[in-house]
Formats: C-alpha cells, sequence, structure tokens
C-alpha cells in the first residue's frame, strides 16, 4: 500500500519539479506513523533527489548551493529535537501541518517577489531543514524562495536536490542515533525504492505530455488530502 504514495510522488517530482515529499510525507506518516513515516520518507529523499540531480547536474549554481546547505543542516537539528520531545499523536499533527502550510506558502508565493538576499537564502533553507526533520518536507521552503526570487528552474531543479539530500541524510541519521526511530526493514526500503525509481521512470517518459500546471495542481490536491488525513487521524491518537 505504501509504494502508492511514493511512486505517485515520485512522478509528481519529475514532471512539475515538486511533490514527492508532499505526497509521500504525508502518506507514508499516516500508515506508518509519524517518526517511522518521516524517516522513510527521508531515506526515500535521498534516492529521488539523487536521482533528479543525475539529470541535472550541469545546472548547479554553487554559490547557493554553499549557503542553503549549511543553513539547512542547522535547520534539522531544532527540528529533530522536536521530533523526540512530541508524543506520536501530536508529532503527526505537527507534521501534517508544516506540510499544509508548506502547501499554502506554494500557493501564495507567486505574488511576491523580493532579491536573493543572503538572509533570505539562509532563512529558506533553515526553514527547510526544520521542515525535513519534522515532516520530511523540506520541498515547499525552497519551492518558495525560488518562485519569489523568480530563480530560473534549471538551477533550482539541480541545486535544490542536492541540499534535499543532504538535510534528509542528516535528519534520518539524526533520528536513527537518538535510538527513538526504527530503522525500515530492508524488504520494505527496497520495494519503497523500486517504486520511487519507477515513478521517476515514468515521469520521465511522460513529462513532455503533460503541462508542468496540470501536474503541479494535482500534486497539490493529493498532498492536500495525505495532509488533511494524517492530521485527523493524528487528533485520534
Amino acid at each position: 500500500m505504501a509504494v502508492v504514495p511514493v511512486a505517485a510522488g515520485a512522478f509528481a517530482q519529475r514532471v512539475s519539479g515538486i511533490g514527492f515529499s508532499l505526497i509521500a510525507g504525508p502518506a507514508l506518516t499516516l500508515l506508518n506513523g509519524p517518526r517511522e513515516g518521516v524517516m522513510s520518507t527521508n531515506l526515500l529523499t535521498i534516492v529521488v533527489a539523487l536521482a533528479v540531480f543525475a539529470t541535472a547536474a550541469r545546472h548547479l549554481e554553487p554559490a547557493r548551493a554553499a549557503v542553503l546547505i549549511p543553513a539547512g543542516l542547522a535547520g534539522v537539528l531544532p527540528g529533530t529535537m522536536l521530533t523526540h520531545r512530541l508524543p506520536a499523536g501530536p508529532l503527526q499533527v505537527a507534521a501534517g501541518a508544516v506540510t499544509g502550510l508548506g502547501l499554502a506558502a506554494v500557493l501564495v508565493a507567486p505574488r511576491l517577489r523580493a532579491a536573493p538576499r543572503l538572509t533570505l537564502t539562509a532563512g529558506a533553507g533553515l526553514v527547510s531543514g526544520f521542515t525535513t526533520a519534522v515532516a520530511g518536507a523540506g520541498g515547499p521552503a525552497l519551492a518558495v524562495y525560488a518562485v519569489v526570487t523568480d530563480w530560473s528552474q534549471p538551477q533550482f531543479a539541480a541545486t535544490s536536490q542536492v541540499s534535499y539530500a543532504i538535510q534528509a541524510a542528516a535528519a534520518a541519521a539524526a533520528a536513527a542515533a537518538a535510538g527513538h526511530v526504527p530503522a525500515p526493514g530492508l524488504h520494505w526500503l527496497g520495494a519503497g525504492i523500486v517504486a520511487a525509481l519507477a515513478g521517476l521512470a515514468a515521469g520521465h517518459l511522460l513529462a513532455t505530455r503533460i503541462s508542468d500546471r496540470r501536474a503541479r495542481r494535482a500534486a497539490i490536491a493529493l498532498a492536500t488530502v495525505s495532509c488533511l488525513l494524517a492530521v485527523i487521524n493524528g487528533l485520534h491518537r
């Protein structure tokens, strides 16, 4: 069952540039519990981000990466501390709410404009790292930053994937080191990786047949449903 949102999220990520953590994160949290769901999302995010980066590496923007990556790692620490202090129910509500707020920000972002100053870039990285640790959803913060600063899509796609992968690896390592989150079984993790790669491959084949706008709308709709279900389930834990 869990492989379905993983494949759908990877497909959306390849076609529209957003979607994996937004769709897979809340769904895996709902199916596996908040801590295990976030851990699984972050481990699979590493795979998806590196696979996407492999096709866009030439567009990497080192100057922005040099700010986003350390800021993101700094954000992982308070996010990890929060996840270890909250009980399962409130944590699931927090994870769903954080992702939902990210979705709202993505929708509002086109109305805003700002220069890509150092403080704004660092702030986006910090928030992305925090939400990666709490909800496995580092994408919205950087997507909003990209829209607001008018960051070109090729550079954003390449640079953000590096940031996602490193933040996700740091969040997963921190959670494992704390000992509060068991690592997913190899059987499940293998199935998740296969589902993610299948979704990416399908997205690559169909990317030219599906408009970015429609794919983004579908991804946001699916993610909204997942967030609502995760929050409702968390309230009843």
